[in-house]
């Protein structure tokens, strides 16, 4: 190279991909460049060369339709786009199979409606009830469009294939279905044992899925000049080279935002991986799409004290039953089955009612000293939602180890729920070509995995028949330059800034403080936002990487996640600045009771180009059951919940 400096280099390597002629056709090569990698879905490099030249001269990818995301809904719709005949690829920022909410690979629960009666009074008693778990804020016509597409799909069968045997009842139905499990109060299917890495595994075989690219960190979604998704611009963070990738059609199945959520007393506060930064949300924000609920997350008490105890007695799970309030206690060891009565809590039913009476525990100083409660051991049912394993066998695992009678379990996170507003019946958003496939609209009811499977379904055949009916959309070249000068641009920069994890951390500290975590008051929104704002445009613009290579490099991942990290935080708290009162996962101490009428909406929150946040409570959709109905069967709750 020269005389060629590091930095010129680097920039070097920008401006080359910019080059990218992908205006032509799939023969297109890189402009300017030599030797220059053009590869389709179903084939390979055109011309070898070596990962130095891959630094100056991005490898293009072509396909009918793009795959963003390789968890659970990711693989579903790749899968069902090559079944249609056409060509698909998954883009993974983490390894296959392992990262982000995909590496919940111990067996997840698997929700489905195949064995359940297609008839108007299941689906309405099911969308009812759902509803109901999410506290009024449920999309009910995406919902509906998801059970739909469940029964097309038959997700429990196609775990057969991938190799995910359902438990089974003693005369060989599947176990949990129509309604028949203690689990559940709705005909759905339920904890059946789903193995994601059986799912990879089987993406992997014989073309399944036309290609897989893993550990490549995609940047942003391009679009045409005509305002169609056409692809993403990404780099391979193993090699440190660019990557463009053209489609006909574009799939987000991103996964969620809960690495923003910082640590409390036992560790990450989150139980989703720590790819789940948000990126996809903030590509999304940034394309001007407005976007539902992003204050609400869903969560549950997942973590426990002692460590290494996890699956040992399952969760909070009121809402299904399984957890005995007798066996749950406050810090002054009063029986949550005392405290329910003395305060007339008929239940909690529901995931948010769980976190917002654990965050009453701690406003009327009953809480543990992490936040949570305990468990007497003892107590625990034989079947919990999680196989009980019992203590004979920590004995054997943790080196003769007994673990104390009472645990101390505390709350957090699994997944968010902000999600696009406005969906087209085949997950289509307000951009052409671009589908969203994730946890249904109003997940903080926990329905990651039937809007995951079904979802992932729903989009491909969306994405499918748009790939059928139009050529590959041009794209703006200046867009991908801008896009990679931005990426490469924390490598070349001189500055004594702050290290990316240090802003990173910053951000989760100020957004989820561990003192207050997810409580907060108007005063304490606004000066989030001011914070955020300020680390936005002073500490971000300024962090250095200590290793200035482009190679195998965790500390330029981190650069470009904080970037995404500080938009979802700020839409959060902007919704959070909406929604005026404690539903949920939100919670408000200046709010501290749930609106029973005002509440029953939906937060809007939109980026403009310009910057300038907006956000406006919106309509319920409620297609199928009026919100009023909905309304009279969400019962009031707040922080008030163990007062007496």
């Amino acid at each position: 190279m020269g005389s060629l400096s590091r930095r010129g280099f680097l920039r070097g390597a920008a401006t080359a991909a910019a080059g990218v002629a992908l205006a032509g056709t799939a023969a297109a090569g890189v402009t300017g460049c030599t030797a220059a990698t053009t590869q389709d879905a179903k084939g390979d490099s055109e011309e070898s060369i070596g990962a130095e030249s891959l630094m100056a001269k991005p490898a293009l990818h072509e396909c009918d339709v793009l795959v963003l995301g390789g968890g659970i809904a990711g693989m579903e719709a790749a899968l069902r786009v090559v079944e249609q005949g056409k060509s698909a690829v998954i883009v993974d920022k983490g390894i296959f199979g392992h990262s982000g909410t995909s590496g919940i690979n111990w067996g997840h629960t698997y929700q489905s409606m195949e064995y359940s009666p297609n008839d108007p009074e299941t689906l309405a008693s099911t969308l009812a009830t759902m509803d109901m778990v999410c506290e009024g804020l449920l999309n009910q016509e995406y919902f509906m469009n998801v059970l739909l597409a469940t029964y097309e799909e038959k997700p429990i069968q196609h775990g057969l294939k991938y190799g995910s045997y359902p438990l089974y009842n003693e005369d060989g139905t599947v176990l949990s279905q129509n309604g028949e499990h203690f689990n559940m109060g709705f005909p759905v299917a339920a904890d059946q044992g789903f193995w994601p890495r059986m799912m990879a595994q089987w993406c992997r075989r014989d073309g399944n899925v036309t290609k897989i690219l893993e550990n490549t960190f995609v940047l942003d979604i391009l679009l045409s000049e005509e305002g169609r998704a056409a692809g993403a611009v990404a780099i391979d963070m193993v090699s440190g080279s660019p990557v463009v990738l053209r489609s006909k059609a574009v799939i987000w199945a991103l996964g969620n935002q809960c690495w923003v959520c910082g640590w409390n007393g036992m560790g990450a506060e989150s139980m989703a991986g720590k790819e789940n930064t948000g990126d996809g949300n903030a590509m999304l924000l940034r394309l001007g799409i407005p976007m539902a609920d992003m204050e609400q997350y869903c969560g549950s008490a997942g973590q426990w004290g002692p460590k290494g105890i996890r699956q040992t007695m399952g969760g909070l799970n009121f809402d299904g039953g399984e957890t005995p309030k007798s066996m749950c206690y406050d810090a002054n060891m009063v029986s949550f089955e005392e405290i329910l009565e003395a305060n007339d809590v008929p239940g909690l039913f529901g995931m948010g009612r769980q976190t917002v009476f654990q965050y009453s525990l701690r406003k009327h100083g009953r809480a543990t000293e992490n936040g949570g409660f305990l468990m007497d051991k003892d107590a625990g049912p034989d079947m919990p939602r999680y196989d009980r394993r019992t203590e004979e066998r920590q004995k054997k695992t943790t080196l003769d180890y007994t673990m104390p009678q009472y645990l101390e379990e505390v709350p957090m996170t699994w997944d968010s729920a902000g999600h696009p507003r406005d969906l087209t019946d085949q997950s289509e958003t307000i951009i052409p070509g671009l589908f969203y496939a994730g946890a249904a609209p109003g997940g903080l009811g926990g329905m990651t995995q039937i809007a995951a499977m079904s979802g992932g379904w729903m989009s491909a055949n969306g994405a499918v028949k748009v790939a059928a009916e139009i050529d590959y959309p041009k794209v703006p070249e200046e867009k991908v330059s801008e896009v990679l000068d931005r990426a490469y641009g924390h490598l070349s920069r001189e500055s004594e800034g702050p290290r990316p994890r240090e802003v990173m951390r910053k951000i989760q500290e100020t957004y989820w403080p561990r003192e207050t975590g997810a409580a907060r008051d108007e005063a304490q929104l606004n000066d989030i936002i001011a914070e955020l704002n300020r680390i936005k445009d002073e500490e971000i613009p300024a962090m250095k990487c200590a290793d200035r290579s482009s190679r195998m490099n965790p500390e330029w991942r981190d650069a470009l996640e904080v970037e995404n990290m500080v938009y979802c935080v700020l839409a959060s708290c902007h919704a959070g600045l909406e929604r005026k009162e404690t539903r949920g996962y939100h919670i408000r101490t200046d709010y501290p009771e749930m609106d029973p009428e005002g509440g029953l909406a939906n937060t809007v929150t939109s980026l403009a180009g310009d910057g300038e946040w907006s956000t406006e409570m919106a309509p319920k959709i409620d297609t199928y059951i009026p919100k009023e109905t909905i309304a009279q069967m969400v019962i009031p709750f707040g922080l008030d919940a163990t007062a007496r």
